[in-house]
């Protein structure tokens, strides 16, 4: 990584209390992201990863560390961070349409907005279905909505909570390619939480394993397999199995089971 880091946490810890009760989620996390990089945070249920999303968001502040964007130290949110939840989080009485123009209204004028809205729903497929309710489109659909939606605001960086992790399989994989096109076309920078571990390779530039909790990375895992990625390919099975493996060693000290840490259910504390 040449020059100053996009995106940079410095030993970010974080302590939640409920009465006399303690839990340490994380401790004495760093890293570096550069622009135009898409990282994955890969871990089980419990390790802190959502956590450490959302203190990058801005939305919960570290108890010692700091997380710097553009050397600037962050103390909230702010609209060069967007996020895409897991829950697709549209407003269900705004169109589709207006969902997408939410976020940028009184920051350009309306008919600038109407044709970046128009953009942004051509991009993620869903020129047509401007005037529907979230209640009348897929999950899929309501995800690529999500997107336009925070894409529209041009973010320095794309957070991503497990955003696809409740669709089926085949869409699943649609919202792969879309993703990657559009961040390609924009040349953006992305961190992106997921448990899954084909979904870290399919994505990433490079997979930050997160260990036991308290959560730290244990293990950065460059992902040099050119793209589009095939899964079957030999290259890429042999990655996807490396990094189980170092899940699996995680388990077997002690963090969790083996199986919740390679596909683990969701937690308040991922």
């Amino acid at each position: 990584m040449s020059g100053r880091p996009l995106l940079s946490l410095r030993n970010v810890s974080k302590v939640f209390r409920n009465g006399g009760d303690v839990l340490e989620v994380l401790s004495g996390v760093s890293c570096d992201i550069a622009e135009g990089e898409r990282v994955c945070l890969l871990g089980g249920s419990g390790c802190g990863k959502s956590t450490l999303l959302r203190i990058v968001a801005g939305f919960l502040m570290p108890d010692a560390g700091c997380v710097e964007i553009g050397g600037e130290r962050i103390v909230g949110p702010g609209s060069d961070r967007c996020v895409v939840f897991q829950e697709d989080a549209l407003f269900p009485w705004l169109t589709v349409r207006e969902n997408v123009a939410f976020g940028a209204r009184g920051k350009m004028s309306r008919e600038a907005m109407d044709a970046e809205v128009n953009r942004y729903l051509e991009k993620v497929g869903l020129a047509s279905f401007g005037d529907y309710l979230p209640r009348e489109i897929s999950g899929g659909m309501k995800q690529r909505v999500a997107l336009a939606r925070v894409l529209i605001l041009r973010p320095q960086v794309l957070l991503m909570d497990e955003p696809f992790g409740a669709l089926d399989a085949l869409t699943r994989g649609e919202m792969h390619g879309l993703f990657l096109s559009l961040m390609r076309e924009t040349n953006g920078t992305s961190l992106f939480v997921t448990h899954d571990v084909e979904e870290a390779v399919t994505l990433a530039d490079r997979i930050l394993v997160m260990g036991r909790a308290p959560g730290r990375i244990r293990a950065e895992v460059p992902v040099a397999i050119s793209r589009p990625r095939d899964r079957f390919d030999d290259a890429f099975v042999r990655l996807c199995r490396e990094v189980r493996d170092l899940l699996a060693s995680e388990a077997a000290a002690g963090d969790c089971g083996a199986g919740e840490c390679a596909e683990g259910p969701r937690g308040s504390r991922s």
